[in-house]
């Protein structure tokens, strides 16, 4: 701080002495009184005279500057508030039922949003909560395997599963997890959701074939992104997001059963998925020997670092611009406030209690903007230095619209705020037999791992690279992609959130060579003529190294919601992916409106 006042100092006294300099040629008498000669003066007094007055309009010209920097805050509050909060740790989490200690007969459902709390890390735990809806199932995965067919020349996944002893499994749908190493993952995740050319389910000695396309992705659904807290952030801007800064969030795939199904106690059944011919495939050769036996996962979802709860109270004062938002006295070094979601005033007058909501001054809610006689609030981001470490502190202002403090003296304040933890879970050591977490609900016999290392949160970018990515971001709101730019105009959205410099996607990224917006009229729904509409067909063609890039189908799923989202009003978009000069790659996805698709 004190070094950037240095440098509107030093501005200041320069801009001085030139301006002395000027004034001596103008009025050269005034100027030997003062004893001025080309801008600067003999005489100590006057000098430390100048020197002050550099410093204090140095003050004003940082504070103005500073109060610039409030609006741009002000404005990416209410645009884009994702570019102003830290990103909290993530991690896989994976609940195994025990055989006997749980007792389970028949499938549990958990709703997504379930408290998960950490062993204590250095004295303080850690509180994380599950994005997607779990099924538990009373039963295993026992093994699985992948070969090489030697009548057929296909490679072949199978996958066995047993149902315990006592219990009885009904479902329409079983969800895994991929879990191993990126290129392993990857390369089975691109395998599954493009290149199936059959899959069946077999129980007792029956065999069901299912169809193909009714094999599901995870992670683009509406309520599914990790930023679902806060409706002001677009979806598209949410997905970019998660897709960057925790793809591991789509490594999860959804198998249909067949319809009616039902598996009962110590029954086995499996699933066996045969791939086509393809590049991909000529890579299992490798990779099959290298697949650990718990690739495969039962029962995960992912977690993040964030939760609820009531902060500290604060006693206004009108002695108080802004306060800081303390989540935990106990602890504050390790709970920050994320974001605040609810702001009550408590008011005692004549001995009778009030209670007040008060609404933020750059929300949209108010309705009840009478009974708080004008008051509002803004949350702002200070940063402070503490242990060698940058933190951003929450601090919380109140004023009326024409942002004039109001501060009615003796008044508490009560804030429901959404905190983590900071970078205090990437310390946990996971992995204990006993389980990691323990749920908010009792979940008897059920051990809760997190099968992933909890990510570093990644902070903000600073001051003036988020006024210039608000910029760009409005910038490109405005630039058609069907425009003569753009290949470029999508590569510079990708880009922008691209802020911890991931050096896989900008290749991916730059691989990018052209993109055609064609207009193109189909029917929504096959074979019925009254559903013909109008939309575009967006054709994406990458550079011929893509194709040895594992990520390139996960990318190419992602630009499809993520194209989908941008869809013209009353209309559609249908993503045609391809590699150049390589027809075998090419790849046309559902029709989209948003997130509605029709396959």
């Amino acid at each position: 701080m004190m070094k950037k006042l240095l440098s509107y100092y030093q501005k200041e006294l320069s801009t001085l002495h030139q301006h002395g300099k000027a004034f001596a040629h103008l009025f050269p008498k005034v100027a030997r009184r003062l004893g001025f000669s080309e801008g600067r003066t003999e005489d100590p007094h006057i000098e430390r005279m100048i020197e002050s007055f550099a410093l204090l309009t140095a003050q004003i010209h940082q504070r103005l500057d500073d109060d610039m920097q409030q609006v741009t805050s002000g404005l990416m509050q209410t645009l884009a508030p994702q570019l102003l909060r830290t990103f909290p740790s993530a991690c896989i989490v994976q609940l195994t039922p025990q055989r006997k200690a749980s007792g389970m007969t028949a499938k549990k459902q958990l709703a997504a949003g379930l408290g998960l709390t950490t062993k204590p890390i250095d004295g303080q735990p850690c509180r994380f909560e599950t994005l997607y809806p779990l099924t538990l199932w009373p039963a295993s995965l026992d093994n699985f395997s992948l070969a090489l067919d030697a009548d057929q020349m296909y490679w072949c996944l199978q996958l066995h599963f047993s149902v315990w002893s006592g219990a009885k499994v009904e479902d329409q749908r079983l969800r895994l997890h991929l879990h191993g190493s990126a290129n392993q993952v990857n390369t089975l995740y691109a395998l599954i959701g493009s290149q199936v050319k059959q899959l069946t389910l077999v129980q007792d000695e029956q065999a069901h074939d299912l169809p193909v396309k009714m094999i599901g992705e995870v992670g683009f659904a509406a309520g599914e992104e990790l930023y679902n807290r806060d409706a002001r952030v677009a979806a598209t801007h949410s997905l970019m997001h998660d897709y960057l800064l925790f793809s591991q969030k789509f490594h999860f795939i959804d198998l249909p059963l067949p319809e009616g199904f039902s598996a009962s106690g110590g029954s086995q059944f499996s699933y066996r998925i045969v791939f086509n011919r393809c590049s991909l495939a000529r890579q299992l050769d490798n990779l099959a020997l290298m697949l650990d036996p718990g690739f495969f996962r039962l029962n995960c979802t992912p977690a993040i670092n964030l939760y609820t709860r009531r902060a500290e109270p604060i006693n206004l004062n009108a002695q108080i611009a802004e306060y800081p938002v303390v989540a935990d006295v106990r602890a504050q070094q390790n709970v920050e406030v994320w974001s605040i979601n609810r702001v009550r005033i408590q008011r005692t007058r004549e001995n009778q209690t009030q209670s007040l909501n008060v609404y933020s001054l750059l929300g949209l809610d108010e309705a009840g903007i009478d009974e708080q006689n004008g008051l509002f609030w803004q949350q702002l981001q200070r940063e402070e230095v503490a242990d060698n470490q940058v933190r951003h502190q929450s601090v919380i202002a109140f004023a009326d619209r024409q942002g004039e403090s109001l501060l009615p003296e003796g008044d508490v304040v009560q804030l429901d705020v959404t905190c983590h933890n900071g970078s205090l879970p990437t310390r946990m050591l996971n992995g204990d037999p006993q389980g990691d977490f323990e749920a908010d609900l009792p979940l008897a016999g059920i051990i809760i791992n997190a099968i992933t290392r909890p990510t570093e949160p990644q902070s903000p970018p600073g001051n003036s690279p988020s006024r210039w990515r608000l910029i760009s971001q409005l910038t490109l709101n405005h630039v058609l992609l069907s425009g003569p730019q753009g290949c470029q105009v999508l590569k510079e959205t990708l880009a922008l959130y691209n802020f911890t410099n991931n050096n896989a996607f900008s290749r991916l990224v730059a691989m990018i060579q052209e993109l055609h917006v064609t207009p193109v009229n189909t029917r929504l729904v096959s074979g019925d003529p009254h559903s013909l509409a109008r939309g575009v067909e967006i054709t994406l063609t990458f550079s011929p190294d893509a194709q040895h890039e594992s990520e390139y189908f996960l990318l190419c799923r992602f630009l499809d919601r993520f194209l989908g989202l941008y869809a013209p009003v009353n209309s559609f978009s249908r993503l045609v992916t391809q590699i150049d000069r390589d027809a075998q790659t090419r790849n046309l996805w559902p029709i989209r409106a948003g997130r509605l698709s029709w396959i």
